[in-house]
Formats: C-alpha cells, sequence, structure tokens
C-alpha cells in the first residue's frame, strides 16, 4: 500500500469516483462525508482552507481509503489564530455532525494508521489537531487517537456528545412503543388534534424550490434576530443547492405540514444508508399549543418508515425532545492534539493552562459554598 497527500484542486476532483463508493463501504453512515456534501462546502468555503487529502492505494492503484483533511482556522477567539488540522466540513463556520475517514468496513487495522499518518507527515503544517464528531463506535476512532498521541501532545478528547437515536420498526404503532408511556400518549393527543380541531395534512411532494422558500421561513420564525447559524449565507447557499440535489432523488426527507393550505411545520433531514438524520426544525409558533415542532417530527418517522429506513438520528445536542423521542444513545467526540513546539501551540497551551489553573480555585469555592447550604452536608 501507498500513502498520497493530495494538496490541488484536480487531485480533489479526480476522487470523487471513489469518494462515495468508500463511504458507502464504511461503518460510519453520514451524509455530511458523501462527495456532494464535501463538495459543496468547498465551493461555500474553501478559500479560507488548504487541502490536505490523504489517499492511501493498492499496487494496481485503487483507493483503499481517503483521509478528507484540510488546514485553516476554527471557530473562537484564540483559535482563529491557530493552523488547523481538521476534517473537511469539520472546521469553520459550516460544520457536518458525524465525521470519520473514508475507510471499508473490516479494513480499518490495514489501512487506517497509514492514513492517518497524513497527521504526523504534515506536522510542520498545523499547529493543532482537531478532528471534530468522530463515533465512538467507529473502528477507526482508536487509530486516530493513536496517532495523535504520536504526533503532537496533550492529545485526547476534548469534548464527548451524545446522539440520541431511534431504530425503526416496519410500522408506526411498532415503533412508537419504543418511547416512552406519557410522551407517546401526548404525541397521539396533539397529531389528533392537529388532524381533527385543524384540519392538517402532511405534504412530502413539494418541489425543491417551493420546500426551500417554505422551509427557511419557518426556521427563521424561531430565530427572529438571525441568531440561528443555519441562517448564515454560506450555510444557506450550501444547503439551498444540496436540497435542489437531494431532494428529488430521496437523499433528503422534508415533509410539510399544512393547514389551510398554509405550511406550519417542518423537519429537514438528511439520509444515507438506511439512516435518518434529524437537521432542523421549523414550525409557525402560533401553533405551539399541540408541539408544531414534535408534529413535525412525527410526520417525518412515518414517512422514513414508508420509505424502509431503520434508524433515526437526531444529532449531537442535549434537547428534551431528542430525549423524549429516542431511547438510545451513542456518542461522538472531538479529538485533539497539540504542536509541541510550535510558538502558537505553545502560546495556545500556555493560556488555556492557565485559564484551567485559574477558574480551579473558582470551582472549588462555588462547591464548598453549595455544600454548606446542603442540610444534609
Amino acid at each position: 500500500m501507498k500513502l498520497e497527500i493530495i494538496h490541488d484542486e484536480a487531485g480533489f476532483t479526480a476522487l470523487k469516483p471513489d469518494w462515495d463508493r468508500l463511504l458507502d463501504a464504511s461503518t460510519t453512515h453520514s451524509p455530511f462525508l458523501s462527495w456532494d456534501y464535501v463538495r459543496l462546502w468547498w465551493e461555500a468555503c474553501g478559500k479560507d482552507f488548504k487541502l490536505c487529502l490523504g489517499v492511501v492505494r493498492d499496487l494496481a492503484g485503487i483507493a483503499l481509503g481517503i483521509a478528507p483533511f484540510v488546514i485553516g482556522a476554527d471557530r473562537g477567539e484564540s483559535r482563529q489564530h491557530l493552523r488547523h488540522l481538521g476534517f473537511m466540513n469539520g472546521l469553520g463556520e459550516v460544520q457536518g455532525e458525524r465525521m470519520d475517514l473514508l475507510v471499508p468496513a473490516g479494513r480499518e487495522a490495514e489501512v487506517t494508521p497509514l492514513l492517518a499518518s497524513v497527521i504526523s507527515q504534515t506536522r510542520n503544517c498545523w499547529d493543532v489537531v482537531r478532528l471534530n464528531k468522530v463515533p465512538d463506535e467507529s473502528a477507526n476512532h482508536p487509530l486516530l487517537l493513536a496517532e495523535l498521541h504520536r504526533a503532537g501532545v496533550e492529545a485526547g478528547v476534548l469534548n464527548r456528545s451524545a446522539c440520541h437515536y431511534l431504530d425503526l420498526r416496519p410500522t408506526w404503532d411498532e415503533s412508537e412503543k419504543q418511547v416512552k408511556g406519557s410522551f407517546r400518549s401526548q404525541i397521539r393527543r396533539n397529531w389528533g388534534r392537529l388532524l381533527n380541531e385543524h384540519s392538517g395534512t402532511v405534504v412530502i411532494d413539494l418541489s425543491p424550490e417551493v420546500s426551500i422558500r417554505h422551509f427557511f421561513h419557518l426556521h427563521a420564525m424561531h430565530w427572529p434576530d438571525g441568531v440561528s447559524s443555519f441562517l448564515r449565507p454560506k450555510i444557506r447557499q450550501l444547503h439551498e443547492e444540496l436540497i435542489q440535489k437531494w431532494l428529488p432523488t430521496g437523499r433528503i426527507l422534508m415533509p410539510f405540514i399544512m393547514i389551510d393550505g398554509e405550511p406550519v411545520g417542518s423537519i429537514y433531514a438528511l439520509c444515507h444508508l438506511g439512516e435518518v438524520m434529524i437537521y432542523q426544525l421549523g414550525w409557525d409558533k402560533r401553533y405551539a399549543s399541540i408541539s408544531m415542532g414534535n408534529m413535525g417530527i412525527r410526520a417525518t418517522l412515518e414517512e422514513a418508515i414508508h420509505r424502509g429506513f431503520q434508524r433515526v438520528d437526531f444529532l449531537p445536542g442535549e434537547y428534551r425532545y431528542k430525549r423524549d423521542w429516542s431511547p438510545h444513545v451513542r456518542h461522538v467526540s472531538d479529538l485533539e492534539c497539540l504542536h509541541p513546539w510550535h510558538l502558537r501551540a505553545l502560546a495556545f497551551r500556555t493560556l488555556r493552562t492557565a485559564k484551567r489553573l485559574f477558574s480551579k480555585p473558582l470551582n472549588i469555592a462555588a462547591t464548598a459554598s453549595t455544600a454548606s447550604s446542603d442540610p444534609k452536608a
């Protein structure tokens, strides 16, 4: 096997025939790693990054694995001055939710160590490695950590996030039995009100153009001050183009709940190899009394069952609706290491250490204050 490191766009484009083939053969089912998604990300954000793609090939030149890496700045006041090595669509303003190397299932022990060695071989080009949202169950996870320990210092898991999910059954009645009783009763009651009191209907065949217009309008109703990152121009542009491309092919689920001919709720869900990922919600606050967001999720789950999907993932983030809908949890982790001697990395390490040392006494004092006020203490 041989490792190639690609820095030019022509080399990136040449990987198109291999990209989704390797993704579909891997254990990480993620639309955020698909060719269409990363290509749109590169078109929207590429001017801020340099390609650093690793490709492992066999003796015949066939690609056996791809490390979709770039180098550039990340979000945050201190991090924006550091050169990060990270995943395409894993750094900067527009970030995916489930990231990994593209390696066929069962071949990780053979391919991944060589593929991950891109990190060591490009060490002069980065100050920090930040690999966001790597699934804990991925066989690449421990191999990437091992490479980070070889390449840098302070290597490890920086953050770990829960992803609630629901395994779908062949029918809605079977699937909803997994949801706890009180919440299941609430969903049934509100669904009945939607259908009977409001004459609500579900529409799943709106055109991409109409779907884009309605969904972003509904999503913006939650964020009148424009706080949602999903409404930022680069992100919106990426997803408008993705919806145009994927909605007609079934790789996006976007059912709309209609009342009096007007869209009042919708879900934007991405699909990949039997999994549906609930990505964004939008709903009219006038219908908060029947929990229109959850009605949109119910409509999406029923459509997912109809299309034969096996799992719905609610992606990282601890929100009550995710816990209510999904009895199971899997995790993704942000992996990081710092360069051992680059000046910017040293300065960042020093500032972070000082911040932690400074905050430690405050935490102890807060704990002591809480304990003293406890009647059992």
